[in-house]
């Protein structure tokens, strides 16, 4: 008997894990819009190159928290920071690891082996970065690694 309202039990959870909900359909569709002058671009228009300037570019020092999948974590707890915690925790213990420990050691080894530091971007890319396979955060759209030879730091240099 038991066994019976089990199998019952659970035929009823899986079909309704197996279909699940599904959202209300809108009974409305939506409307479309026709194409107007104004939104239209003539092939004048189109070809012509934009007439603003290229943004001024800024320049900070490489630090946890520039790269694209370090988001700031939220002062207020939600639900779902049982899941996200855990996941931005590890992305900004990898930006650590790379700026705090593997740059800096690679750089004294640089300095104790050359006697001197990376004269140029591509020297410190080349024999800093690749040669230690340092994985560098990935940045945000606009943004860009650079290294500043006379502060002997690297930076990002992204839009203003």
């Amino acid at each position: 008997m038991r066994t019976a309202i089990a199998w019952k039990l659970m035929l009823a959870l899986t079909l309704v894990v197996w279909f699940g909900c599904e959202p209300p359909k809108s009974t409305t569709e939506p409307a479309a819009t026709e194409p107007t002058a104004e939104t239209v671009e003539t092939p004048v228009e189109a070809a012509a190159p934009a007439a603003e300037p290229a943004p001024e570019m800024v320049r900070e020092e490489a630090t946890v928290g520039v790269g694209k999948q370090s988001d700031p974590v939220p002062v207020e707890p939600t639900a779902g920071d049982i899941i996200t915690t855990p996941i931005n925790t590890y992305f900004i213990a990898k930006e650590q690891v790379a700026f705090n420990i593997q740059i800096p050691q690679a750089m004294s080894l640089f300095k104790a082996s050359e006697g001197r530091s990376p004269e140029s971007e591509q020297e410190f890319f080349d024999k800093i970065i690749k040669a230690n396979y340092i994985n560098l955060p990935e940045l945000p759209e606009g943004h860009k690694y650079v290294y500043d030879v006379a502060a002997e730091q690297l930076m990002v240099e992204h839009p203003q």
